[in-house]
């Protein structure tokens, strides 16, 4: 763990671009630390390196390219974690978030829009911030998720432990993952799901699989999966790209934001975050990963806070889908849970 600590205040000691992750279900790290503080900005997806991507493509992409960055390889270390109970959100920030849920209902009830993902960031203060051991607890903590810190001058530094994939590409097959609702893991995986829930979940399956209708689809059945300590349904779906198709660009133009993390339709509860969150998502929501020649794999930026190492203070960014059967107190009370398991590793 010195070996990396130290690699890590060298480049912020630069101001060099750098990027640490582990992938889901495995323990080898890998760091990607560029060679100078030059800030490149993505305009294709036809450069290989490590891309960082934020919610609304308005914002501005960057990427590390491998060409300009030492590769370097960490092991994973165990390290205990904080059980205590975290540290309760004020009451103005619960009032904030229910009275958004609720305006999202009658949004819903009003229009055409059948979903609209709703968010939240709390802001924690930090003392003795340690990023390493902060990022060897994510992954002890979420061994099935893409867990990652990046830091970039631009940026500034993010972590997260992202249960969701949301787009693979091996040559031209490729793999993407439909993941939706939440409750709270007690011990087993056999839950019940409520109506509401399914629902939420099969609109970003339907979504997904009437934009790519025509790539030779497969869908598996909805199942449970845990991240954390909460539980969420997934269905895994993969296809072959047809030849003469741009893969990276034309299945993320697609894809992001998905209903999972925006809404249905997408235009309409887009615009509808944009105009009612009252605060800037950045990079949360948005999509980062590995860019290669015929690879390709990102995750959807969940489960992620922002780090101020100046002002000592991190804000985690947590939400949930919001249908016409949303209940507002039931809602407030999942980005609770999401935002407990983020307050631990602090």
């Amino acid at each position: 763990m010195k070996k990396l600590r130290d690699t890590i205040l060298k480049a912020l000691q630069n101001d060099f671009p750098f990027v640490v992750y582990r992938k889901p279900s495995t323990t080898k790290i890998l760091g990607v630390f560029q060679r100078c503080a030059t800030s490149e900005v993505v305009e294709e997806l036809d450069e290989e390196g490590f891309l960082f991507a934020p919610f609304d493509d308005s914002g501005e992409s960057f990427i590390i390219p491998f060409k300009n960055a030492n590769k370097i390889n960490f092991e994973q270390v165990s390290i205990e974690i904080n059980t205590s109970n975290p540290e309760t959100p004020s009451d103005e920030n619960k009032k904030q978030h229910i009275s958004l849920v609720e305006s999202g209902i009658d949004f819903i009830k009003k229009s055409k829009v059948e979903k609209v993902v709703l968010s939240r960031k709390e802001e924690v203060n930090i003392h003795d911030f340690n990023e390493v051991s902060t990022f060897m607890k994510l992954c002890n903590c979420y061994p099935n998720a893409f867990v990652y810190l990046w830091n970039h001058p631009k940026t500034g530094m993010w972590m997260g432990a992202s249960p969701e994939r949301l787009l693979s590409i091996d040559d031209r097959k490729f793999k993407v993952m439909a993941l939706a609702s939440t409750q709270e893991y007690k011990g087993d995986l056999e839950v019940n799901w409520g109506a509401k829930e399914k629902e939420e979940h099969q609109y970003v399956v339907d979504y997904i699989a009437a934009k790519i209708q025509n790539f030779d689809l497969s869908i598996s059945e909805t199942y449970t999966v845990k991240a954390g300590d909460l539980l969420h349904l997934r269905a895994d779906i993969s296809g072959v790209i047809p030849f003469g198709v741009k893969s990276k660009e034309t299945l993320i133009k697609v894809l992001h934001p998905t209903p999972a993390i925006c809404g249905l339709p997408k235009e309409e509860s887009k615009l509808f975050i944009l105009e009612n969150e009252n605060y800037n998502r950045e990079y949360y929501t948005g999509y980062l990963g590995e860019l290669k020649k015929d690879s390709t794999d990102l995750f959807v930026n969940l489960r992620c806070m922002k780090v101020d190492l100046k002002n000592k203070k991190v804000n985690i960014y947590v939400g949930g889908g919001i249908t016409k059967d949303s209940n507002s107190e039931k809602e407030w009370l999942e980005t609770v849970a999401k935002t407990g398991v983020m307050k631990k590793v602090l």
